[in-house]
């Protein structure tokens, strides 16, 4: 194996999780009971920034349409700004960050504070700024990253945003999905299943990429937010164009760019959207851009040659959590060919400490 940090702790995720699910749930679960016991939330905030907000909205799209919770996603600069909104019924603050040192998320917890607003760090350092100033410290148990570079502290920051979120619902009265128990647990051998069958892929198709001038990454509901992660981890390793889209929102503009010379990476799980992103790749395709779609349906993964193939077995309700690890895969990769550090990007710090003023 490579000597980066960053392929290790790409590797370190199943373990990672495991914990979260193992020790650090039920710990979750008494947080949440003492905040709940001491203003009982019905509006939710999750703030980061960077890949910490796209950890916030993966997560808040499952408090939404899987949990029924209002709640919102934010980078922390906004709330700082504008949020909460008028006459919000009770809201609470889940700020994610790393390191719990990141100016704007630290700036918008203090402004919470300030309003009387419960707050929670979710962060890989108790004894940082926020984990020291918040009202509850949800410690993740993933340590930091040597790395500039997030990876099992994305996923790991997410699932315990979920989480938290589920223990709130359960507070709240609310249904939990029936399945949620089993995938939890389930979800540690998931992530291993994933590494071994992505990563020989990955690591081929960034082999061959490295005349692609501009990469674009497109997927449905929560894997849009993975999608903007996967393009952020490609940008700031390699400095390559990438971005990401809405899926269905692709045709709707953007996709009058497509030409020989850009791929597109689309995300198709199992479920209600495969049938029109299946569609879509064949749209692409069309246009002479390099289509690669990572997948666990059978009949689109043996349609394209270049289809990253993700297990069958996976867990559909984690999904968008275990399609990251082939982006990661990708990204460190496709940088190492290009002979750069992933680990030490130029112009990067692991957290900002700008003041910003409200």
């Amino acid at each position: 194996m490579n000597d980066h940090h960053m392929i290790h702790e790409i590797h370190e995720q199943p373990q990672a999780l495991e914990k979260i699910v193992r020790e650090i749930r039920p710990l979750i679960r008494e947080l949440a009971s003492k905040a709940w016991s001491r203003k009982r939330p019905e509006t939710y905030y999750s703030v980061g920034c960077g890949s910490s907000y796209y950890a916030s909205m993966l997560a808040t799209f499952y408090h939404q349409y899987e949990l029924g919770l209002d709640s919102h996603a934010l980078p922390a600069s906004e709330f700082v700004w504008f949020a909460p909104r008028l006459n919000v019924r009770s809201p609470i603050l889940m700020a994610l960050s790393r390191s719990g040192r990141t100016s704007e998320t630290v700036a918008a917890t203090r402004k919470a504070m300030k309003m009387k607003v419960p707050t929670i760090a979710v962060t890989s350092d108790s004894q940082s700024t926020m984990g020291q100033e918040c009202d509850y410290c949800l410690d993740t148990g993933v340590p930091n990253e040597e790395s500039t570079i997030m990876t099992k502290t994305f996923t790991g920051g997410t699932l315990a945003t979920i989480i938290a979120g589920l223990e709130f619902a359960r507070l709240d009265g609310a249904a939990v999905p029936k399945d949620f128990e089993a995938e939890l647990n389930r979800l540690s051998k998931d992530a291993e299943a994933v590494i071994h069958a992505t990563e020989d892929q990955a690591k081929k198709i960034a082999e061959e990429s490295q005349t692609i001038a501009r990469f674009i990454y497109l997927g449905s509901g929560a894997n849009y937010a993975a999608c903007l992660e996967g393009a952020l981890k490609l940008r700031e390793t390699s400095y390559s164009a990438s971005e990401a889209y809405h899926a269905m929102e692709f045709r709707h503009g953007p996709f009058a760019e497509l030409e020989k010379g850009i791929q597109v990476f689309v995300l198709v799980p199992e479920g209600k959207t495969a049938r029109q992103e299946a569609t879509l790749l064949k749209e692409i395709a069309s246009t002479g851009a390099s289509v690669v779609p990572i997948s666990n349906v059978p009949e689109i993964t043996n349609s394209h040659a270049e289809a990253i193939r993700m297990p069958n077995s996976i867990s559909p309700e984690f999904a968008p959590l275990l399609f990251m690890i082939p982006m990661q895969f990708f990204a460190y990769y496709y940088t190492i060919r290009k002979g750069l550090n992933p680990d030490r990007p130029r112009n990067l710090v692991k957290y900002v400490t700008t003041e910003i003023a409200p």
